[in-house]
Order: structure tokens, then sequence, then C-alpha cells
């Protein structure tokens, strides 16, 4: 009983085993016998087979495209090869009870790939028919299966075959797969075992030297002989086999030409002996040469049509190559050749490529688009981009989109020539527009709180909790062979509330009648410089909030107390500054005591306006501040002038919000120990919405757009241990 399902896609492997001649081979080309798929067990795969499943699914293997080494598979699929790869397709699949096997007629195409791949299989199969050692060339099958549940063994058995996706043709397949025979060719002239004698196609190799297909694959001048592909076709296909083994099919247009018989006892007698077994030996030593020269131009078509394929060059560079090579070439030229047609074919391709013109797509933009791109330039105050006509003013937007030429503040779908344009389109376009020109505003802001906070986005307006962990401590020994403790850690936990802020700007028909772009062309920037402002106040509220000590944490204390050991009293100098460092470094980690020293040591020193001078001094002096003795400055960083004033400016942030001249503040780094957090909900933006329609709200009272702005985000202190204050007396 089948207890579950699984779709499962495998790879496995078929073999091409010798079979019956095809009875009409006909016109179409190459045709080879394959064996697709075998029942049992799959190798490598957990996965088992029976012959029942095999033999009704049969059927989908018939039809299957072939294709050469696809890509290897990626995330369980098989790969995606191009129709260059493409060699065949299988035809006439069906279930051998003789071989237990799902077999087809393997038929290659007339493709480039394909008669490179026939020429290539032809030599293995004269090699394996010599006895020579061959490649493991076979076929990989892909189907797609309904798996049941594992048996005692750990195999799960294949309920049914869904589909087949493809054969193709691969190096090592996974079941050892391999080419045997050929069955029919184009246009066949079969010649059996009688033609050529079997003393004969040995003589024939003899004299060819028994080099093996791939020892002259490597030789280093490839003979181009005259008619090479006749040669091969009269003696190529023949020598080194016999019996059934014999009968291989030749091509069309080098019809097979059988030696003529020669008897043994044939020799004239006497002295004209010698002469005698010399002519009854010159037609198999000129069936002998030809051998050789089709083995050879064989050999040179298989490595010319290889390289050329990998190159990657179209068709007509590849001709130019093949008509330049010399009569005997080497790898080295062919190879060279290659070389100085890429090179050629790149430099004219340079010449064809237009330089200084920047990429466009046009006709992707309806007339809505169209509208909302001139809008946005209309307020950015740019043109369009190309293709886009220029608006002259909002009244013309207004215009478009409505069709209210009488200023009434009513939708005419009758007189609106854009698609898919309703009485809100107008209002949202705009809320639209704004958005992006808010959020491109916003971005050019100088944000002063960046350095110092933690930023996060949330899922929910639940109340933010920021979790400081601790209690660990140092990790205790473990001794060899001794069981690990449980660590105890500890954490605390600051709240902080969602603010919502918002509005709504008012743009009214007044504003459109009068083409007052320069109203709506500030608005996004207003937008922007409040979100600023509104975002800025917080953060530095927490700072000063409460007369200076901050907000009230969960241990009841303020933020900065004297308990936390982190506030001040003192006006800012190398001296304070130095102060603080060691308040900042002696801190404790939370339950356990250990020091977190550099973790939470100061990084940023935090000031207003008033003590920007002061502070930059301080820093970025070579020598300390204030001194007598020319001592050292610690704290500068840079061995030029310029290089600690720039690392002091880095350092040193300056709070325009503060309006206490004397106080100031110092911050760890937050990649180290964050200590003020910073959430967003619905993004670090505000948001712009459009709530106009022509019949109710504001629009109908008012002949108002109201466009709402809306933004939440959550601002509180993380901890209070990298933190430093300094309210000075």
């Amino acid at each position: 009983m089948v207890e579950e399902q699984d779709r499962v896609r495998v790879e496995l492997a078929g073999e091409l085993e010798p079979g019956p001649l095809a009875s009409e081979p006909g016109p179409r080309g190459r045709v080879y016998r394959a064996v697709l798929i075998r029942p049992g067990e799959w190798a490598g795969k957990g996965i088992r087979c029976s012959a029942e499943v095999l033999e009704r699914s049969a059927p989908l293997f018939n039809g299957l495209a072939s294709f050469l080494n696809p890509p290897p598979p990626q995330l369980g699929e098989h790969g995606y090869p191009g129709l260059e790869r493409l060699l065949g397709v299988t035809e006439n699949a069906r279930w051998d009870e003789e071989s237990q096997a799902v077999v087809a007629d393997y038929r290659l195409a007339d493709t480039d790939t394909a008669r490179w791949f026939q020429r290539l299989v032809d030599g293995w199969l004269r090699e394996r028919a010599d006895g020579r050692p061959v490649p493991a060339v076979g076929l990989s099958a892909v189907p797609w299966v309904m798996l049941g549940p594992k048996g005692e063994d750990g195999l799960r058995e294949v309920v049914d075959i869904v589909n087949v996706d493809q054969v193709d043709a691969v190096y090592k397949p996974a079941a050892g797969g391999e080419f045997v025979q050929v069955l029919a060719a184009q246009e066949t002239a079969v010649v059996g075992p009688q033609s050529i004698p079997e003393e004969r196609e040995q003589q024939t190799m003899d004299e060819q030297g028994g080099d093996s297909m791939s020892e002259r694959l490597g030789e280093a001048a490839v003979a181009r002989p005259p008619a090479a592909g006749a040669a091969l076709a009269e003696a190529g296909g023949h020598a080194g086999r016999s019996g059934a083994e014999a009968q291989v099919a030749a091509p069309t247009g080098s019809p097979v030409r059988p030696a003529p018989a020669v008897e043994p006892d044939a020799a004239a007698p006497g002295g004209a002996g010698a002469a005698g077994e010399a002519a009854a030996s010159r037609p198999v030593a000129a069936l002998a040469e030809s051998a050789a020269a089709g083995v050879l131009g064989a050999l040179r078509d298989t490595l010319l049509d290889g390289r050329l394929a990998l190159s990657g060059l179209p068709e007509r560079w590849q001709r130019v190559i093949r008509s330049g090579l010399p009569e005997t070439w080497t790898t080295a030229e062919l190879d060279a050749a290659i070389a100085r047609i890429k090179a050629a074919c790149a430099e004219e391709e340079s010449t064809r490529t237009v330089q200084g013109v920047r990429p466009q797509v046009s006709g992707m933009l309806d007339g809505t688009d169209r509208v909302t791109e001139a809008l946005t330039a209309l307020l950015e105050g740019r043109s369009p981009r190309q293709g886009v006509r220029p608006l002259s003013g909002i009244r013309e937007a207004y215009l478009l989109l409505s069709g209210d030429y009488e200023m009434t503040g009513l939708f005419h779908a009758d007189r609106v020539q854009l698609a898919n344009v309703s009485s809100t389109t107008m209002a949202n376009v705009v809320a639209n527009v704004l958005n992006k020109v808010v959020v491109n505003e916003f971005q050019t802001y100088p944000k002063w709180w960046a350095p110092i906070v933690r930023t996060e986005g949330f899922s929910t307006l639940q109340t933010v909790k920021w979790i400081t962990l601790g209690g660990v401590g140092e990790l205790p020994a473990v001794a060899e062979g001794a069981a690990y403790t449980e660590l105890t850690w500890d954490d605390s936990a600051e709240n902080a509330s969602w603010q919502k802020r918002g509005g709504y700007l008012g743009i009214t028909l007044e504003a459109m009648d009068k083409d007052d772009v320069g109203r709506l062309r500030n608005a996004p920037r207003a937008l922007a410089q409040a979100a600023w402002l509104t975002l800025g106040k917080s953060i530095s509220g927490i700072f000063t909030a409460a007369s200076g000590v901050g907000p009230t944490l969960s241990d009841a204390k303020a933020l900065f107390h004297t308990d936390h050991g982190n506030l001040g009293t003192t006006a800012l100098s190398s001296a304070t500054w130095a102060a603080c460092k060691l308040a900042m470094r002696k801190q404790a980690e939370l339950n356990s005591g250990e020091r977190l020293g550099g973790l939470t040591a100061p990084k940023f020193l935090l000031i207003p306006p008033d003590l920007e001078a002061t502070a930059l001094i301080m820093l970025g002096s070579e020598g300390l501040p204030g001194g007598a003795n020319n001592d050292v400055n610690v704290d500068a960083e840079g061995n030029t002038h310029d290089a600690r004033l720039a690392a002091a400016r880095r350092r040193v942030i300056v709070v325009d919000l503060w309006t206490d001249t004397n106080n100031w503040a110092a911050v760890a780094d937050p990649r180290l120990y964050p200590t003020i957090g910073v959430g967003f909900r619905y993004g670090e933006t505000p948001e712009i919405f459009s709530v106009a329609t022509p019949t109710n709200g504001l629009m109908f009272s008012h002949d108002m757009f109201p466009v709402k702005v809306r933004w939440f985000f959550a601002v509180g202190a993380m901890d209070y241990r990298g933190l430093y204050k300094a309210n000075v007396a």
C-alpha cells in the first residue's frame, strides 16, 4: 500500500545495443538502437522501478529530443540546453520483452552537432569492435516519477512515471550506457560480410599500423588527402570487423565498392610467382591506403568541427577558417587561426557599437504613465525622459486627467482622452509623484543622528522592546572528557512607543487654475524638511528630556544617573573628555559584572553648535590643548593637520537642536554596543496618500485635493552603558 507519493525528478542512463537493422532505413538520417531504462534499482537514486511500471510508461519515451552535454542541473533541474546542442529524437519507443527494457530508435537530426556526433560515435563503434579502449559515452534519460514510501531495504518504489523530459548524450552516464551498433543511415547501401574477406580486413588494419582513434587525434600534423570522405566511405566502415558487426551503412554520395576477390591459388607458376603475389596484393594495398586516408580525414574533420564548435564564432567566420587552412595543418596552426579570426571579429563588431548614447526604452509607457513622468519632471524642475512631452503646468495635468475645463471639481470621463482614468486618478498621480519626490528630497538632508543609532524595520505596531543581553561573562573552561555546563544569561528590555505623525496638504482648484507650480514644487521639500525635523527632535530629546537626564528606564532610574556611572557636571575639555572615556570603559556587563571596556568606549562627541570649535580643537590638535609642556594629544588621529581635522569632524556631531550652550554627551559605536534605537513601520520616509473624491469630502466642500501625510516611527534608549552626558552647572 502506498502511504505517500512524491514527485521526484531523477536522471538515469540508457544504452545503445545491437539490434536488427531497420527494415526500411529511409532517407531521414543515421539511426541507432537505444535501451533507455531497465527495471530494478536505479543506482545512486535510492529508487527501485518494476518492469510493470516501465512497460505501461514506454510510450512516454517516444518522440523525446536529445541534446549533447546539457548544462548541469540547478536545484533539481536537468538544465535548459539550446538548440545548437540538438542531436536527434527517439522513435518507436516500446517495451522489449527479450531485453526486459524500454527501447527506442535513436535518430540523428540534420545539425552540425549531430553530424559531428555521428562521426564520433561511428569511430567509437569501430574502435570498440577492434578491442581498443573507448571513452564512456552513453545516454541519460530524465523522467519525472511518483514515489511510494521507503521499504525495508531503504529503497522507494516507483509508483508511476508521470512524464519524461529528454534523453541526452553524455560522458559517463550513471548506469554505464553505451553505443554499440548503427541501425540505418541516410539512403544507405548496405554491405554484408561477404564484401570484404575477413583476412583482407585484418591486412587493411595491419597496413594502417594499428593506430587507435585517440592516437590519430594526437598527431601533430593532420593530413588532408583528396576525396578523404569517399575513401572513408569505401573502407573506413569495414576495417577490422566481420560478421553481423560489419553490416554498417555507408553515407550517400560515397558508394561502397567491394574489393575484387583474390584466390590464393591464382599466382603464376615458376618465376612469375612473385609477380603474381604482387599483383594479387595490389587491390588489398590500395584498399588499405584508402582506409588509412579515410580514417585520417575523418579524424581531421572531427577535430576541426569540434574546435570550431567550441570557438563560438558565427558560421561565416568558421567558413573563413576552413578555407584558409593549408593542406597539412597542426592543432597549433588551427588554434592560431581561430584566435586571429576572433580578434578580427571583435574588431569588426566594435566598429558597429554606438558609443556616447544613453540606452533608451520607448513604447513601454501608457498615457497615464506619461503624465506621471511629466508631472514628476515638473516638480523636480527637470526635463522629462525622452519621448515624454513636458507639461506647461499643473493646470494642464489636471485638465488631462479630469476633463474639468470649467473648474467645477467634477470628473468628465467623456472628455478624458487617456485610458484607464477615473475620478481619483488625478489625486493618485499627485500622491505618487509627491511620494517619489519626497523620498529623493529626504535623502539629501543631513541625518546627524545616523552614526549613533541602530535602525530597524518592524512588521507590526506592537510596542517596541529594545533587548540588552548579558550575564554570560567569561566562557567557563571545559576539561577533557567533561560535560558542558549550561550558561546563565540575562536580559533587560526598554520599551518604546510608536509615534504616528501626519496631516494633509490641500491643493486647491484656484492653485491649479492659476498654474501655481511653485507652490506644488515646494510641497515635497516642505514635507521632507518636516520629516527631518520631526525625527531629529525625537532623537535629540533623549538627551534633553527631564532637565537633561533623559527618560526613565526599566530600573526606575533616569537614563543619565550617577548610579549608572554616566553623568557628569563639568565643562568640555581634554581633562573632562579623559574622565568620560574612563567612566565609559569601566561600564560592566548586565548581571555578570565583567567590564565591557572598548565596547562601550566613546566613539562620538555630541555638542551644541556653540562648542563645535572647542571640540574640533580638542580632538584634532597635534599637541594637548591648553597644556604648557607641548604634550602629545593622545585623542588626535592622523599624521597631518588635514588628516587630524578630518578625523575629528567624523567624531564630532553638532546637534543644532540643543539650546543649552555648555552641555555635551558621548556615545559608543552602535556597531559594538547599540544604545539608541529607531524603529520604522511602513518605511523610513513619510507616506503620502490620495483621499480625494469629487462627490464628498474636501473636494466637494472646499474645492481642494487633500493629500494625506503619515509616518510611524519609534525612538528610545536601548541601554545606558554606551552613553555619557555632562549637564554643566
